[in-house]
């Protein structure tokens, strides 16, 4: 009987070291998820036509769902705050907030369903579209800001 009570305790004690190690494991693999991840403070919520100044001249505008800025490899959510512009005619590129928007020539490439933008004088940021996606990556030193998100074409 003895042997019975001292494996039914070794059991417990087995189980649920095992599963504090599991949600501790979750939390350390997955720390950039938080209760808010789909909450109203995470959207893209810049009303484009309350905008003090006049949009560029364009062909496609992209607006962002996410965004993701990574530091030695831990990427945290937060709120997007830029959109882009790009007008293939000039091929010109434009980063948009609430000021007024920046623009930079960019090369183009196609690669299959993909159209790279690289800008002809680097400043860190490279642009990828595919059909009515696209991704944004900008560099600050040795971060990363990524955003992802909708594009439409203007006519």
């Amino acid at each position: 009987m003895k042997k019975f009570y001292l494996s039914l305790i070794l059991l417990t004690i087995v189980l649920i070291s095992g599963c504090s190690t599991s949600t501790l494991t979750e939390t350390k693999t997955n720390p950039t998820v938080s209760q808010n991840e789909n909450s109203v403070d995470l959207k893209f919520d810049l009303n484009l036509s309350e905008l003090a100044y006049n949009l560029p001249p364009h062909t496609k505008i992209c607006l962002p769902k996410t965004r993701n800025d990574c530091l030695s490899g831990e990427c945290v959510k937060k709120r997007p705050v830029v959109f882009v512009l790009y007008d293939e005619a000039t091929k010109q590129v434009y980063r948009c907030d609430n000021n007024p928007c920046d623009g930079f020539e960019v090369k183009v490439d196609e690669s299959g369903l993909y159209t790279n933008l690289t800008p002809i004088q680097p400043n860190g940021s490279m642009y990828k579209f595919s059909y009515n996606n696209y991704v944004e990556t900008v560099s600050l030193g040795l971060d990363l800001i990524i955003y992802e998100g909708l594009c439409n074409d203007v006519k």
